[in-house]
């Protein structure tokens, strides 16, 4: 399957997962972690499926799956281990234009699930075009190593300070050497290694001729708030 590589922004939507086994309910978690408004059919579900529709932080529909259900949604996955099922899924979706991702099932399916390492907003994702979710997998774990917690908070920083010195001298030309050099600086290792001095002196180094004073004190104080919260959460998923 030849596959066109794309990030969704789900945040807020309303997606359909049919299944609700323990495949359904990892992929009801992922959904959940990009944002969405998940939506479950299934007539039997896990107890945290079961425990999160309490809580409210799912739709649980204890009921066989109707095309009529798609109405509204912007993403169908189907987790059963129903072939009729699987397919009626699929075929409705599609027929309506919604992406659809039958787990497993790579003739059923508009769209595949790469697998994926979280770390805060950094997504890495591997596919396969639906070839070989154990090499996707594979890879995954060689990876998870390479990008540690760590990567979570230096996201973040990085993305406060793109936004303070746009803010201050947005189209400068010094901008994009000026953001190279950060990413080429030690700011991952110091985050890496807990050292907050360093780190908030080396801020000082790279944006004081930038920065007004009380926005670069900002920028250091919560540099060094990032810095005491490692290990950050962090979350993988498989390719389906």
């Amino acid at each position: 399957m030849k596959v066109y590589p794309i990030f969704c922004n789900i945040e807020g939507k309303a997606c359909l997962v049919v299944g609700g086994g323990a495949v359904g309910e990892r992929k009801v978690q992922d959904l959940l972690a990009a944002g969405a408004k998940v939506v479950v059919v299934s007539r039997e579900v896990t107890p945290l499926l079961r425990d999160q529709a309490a809580r409210g932080l799912i739709t649980l529909r204890q009921e066989e799956f109707q095309p009529e259900l798609l109405q509204g949604m912007v993403l169908v996955i189907a987790a059963t281990d129903d072939q009729r099922t699987n397919e009626a899924v699929s075929a409705a979706a599609q027929a309506r234009g919604l992406p659809v991702n039958v787990v497993d099932q790579p003739a059923l399916c508009s769209f595949v699930v790469p697998a994926t390492i979280r770390r805060g907003d950094l997504v890495v994702a591997i596919g396969t075009g639906g070839n070989s979710p154990a090499l996707a997998k594979k890879l995954r774990r060689e990876l998870e190593d390479r990008f540690g917690p760590e990567y979570g908070p230096y996201l973040e920083l990085l993305g406060l300070i793109r936004a303070a010195v746009l803010a201050q001298r947005r189209d400068h030309p010094g901008n994009p050497s000026l953001f190279s050099g950060i990413v080429a600086s030690p700011l991952l290792e110091y985050l890496r290694q807990g050292q907050t001095a360093p780190l908030v002196d080396l801020l000082a180094q790279l944006l004081a001729s930038v920065l007004p004073p009380q926005r670069l004190q900002e920028l250091q104080d919560r540099a060094a708030a990032l810095c005491s919260s490692l290990p950050a959460t962090v979350s993988e998923s498989l390719e389906d």
